[in-house]
């Protein structure tokens, strides 16, 4: 296991700060934890404009801040947060969605979506979905005849897989790309890399496990498909994938697998593990420089896969 130079200097600059972010502590302690780290990231670049919104979901309201770009926008991205369905605030990803916006020229809608353990599942997934069909409505002015991109890191990438699963069992909205950082896509955490970094460096097993019990207090969900992708039986006609795995990471093989599904199925996919690098680094922009590398690349796989819908149509 070799870290790459910068990730280590990343965990240096964390630990020389003691910051410890979600590992210990009562729930708003871990929340506060997690974003002391993201106040390190800085700001991001200037957009066009950002908005503020409220959207109806099952019981309540979602939140959501688009992120305009300066360019003139080519695709919309619904983008979910990480954090374990538990810790993260939208203002811990703003430069990351700022940075998204601004390479992919795309308009980032980030959701707020409600966290456990006051929301367990299937709440958050209601509110991811609530989000999809707003996004998906969305046709006006700049938005106007816009390619849909579900995206999201972690947790987020979780609801991303699993509202991508329902729109397409349900015959709704359409989504023309998905987006998986280093995803959770099985709640039972029983893969080769869960028990090959279970003490970490980095998350830990008993972190992932601990998050699990928050969002998923009963056991018997943790195996149905709504909460662990990885287990549905039908993968034909998903949308094109980008699939980005860190490889000291519990959850790389969760994103490994889940690539290797979709393409047996025909999908599309671009694949790509970051070595040296543990989960979590993909949204320190600013602090490193992978993110960038990564970023660019989804930009130019969006340009292909947009530009073969064309020729399709």
């Amino acid at each position: 296991m070799e870290f790459a130079p910068e990730m280590l200097e990343y965990a240096n600059l964390i630990s020389s700060k003691g910051l410890t972010g979600f590992t210990q502590g009562s729930i708003q302690e871990r929340r506060d934890g997690y974003s002391a780290i993201g106040e390190l990231l800085g700001e991001g670049p200037l957009m066009r404009e950002v908005q503020d919104i409220f959207i109806p979901s099952k019981d309540g309201n979602v939140f959501i801040k688009n992120y305009i770009p300066k360019s003139e926008p080519k695709s919309k991205i619904l983008y979910f947060h990480g954090g374990g369905w538990v810790v993260g605030r939208l203002k811990d990803f703003d430069p990351f969605a700022r940075k998204l916006a601004e390479i992919t020229s795309s308009i980032v809608s980030l959701v707020d979506y409600r966290l456990a353990p006051e929301f367990p599942f299937p709440l958050p997934l209601e509110d991811a979905y609530s989000s999809l069909e707003w996004i998906s409505s969305q046709n006006q002015n700049l938005w106007k005849g816009l390619p849909l991109v579900v995206a999201g890191d972690s947790a987020g990438g979780n609801l991303a897989a699993s509202t991508i699963l329902r729109a397409k069992e349900t015959s709704g909205p359409k989504i023309d790309l998905q987006i998986l950082i280093y995803p959770v896509t099985e709640a039972i955490c029983d893969t080769d890399s869960y028990k090959e970094f279970e003490l970490g460096p980095g998350l830990t097993k008993k972190d992932m496990e601990w998050f699990i019990d928050q969002y998923l207090p009963d056991p018997i969900t943790r195996s149905n498909a709504k909460a662990s992708p990885l287990y549905q039986t039908d993968w034909k006609d998903l949308p094109p994938a980008i699939v980005f795995i860190a490889d000291i990471d519990p959850l790389r093989d969760d994103g490994k697998l889940y690539a290797e599904k979709l393409k047996e199925a025909g999908v599309s996919v671009l694949f790509k593990e970051f070595k040296g690098y543990t989960h979590g680094f993909f949204t320190k922009v600013n602090l490193l420089k992978a993110p960038e590398v990564g970023l660019k690349m989804i930009s130019e796989e969006m340009d292909r896969v947009f530009k073969r819908k064309e020729v399709l149509h």
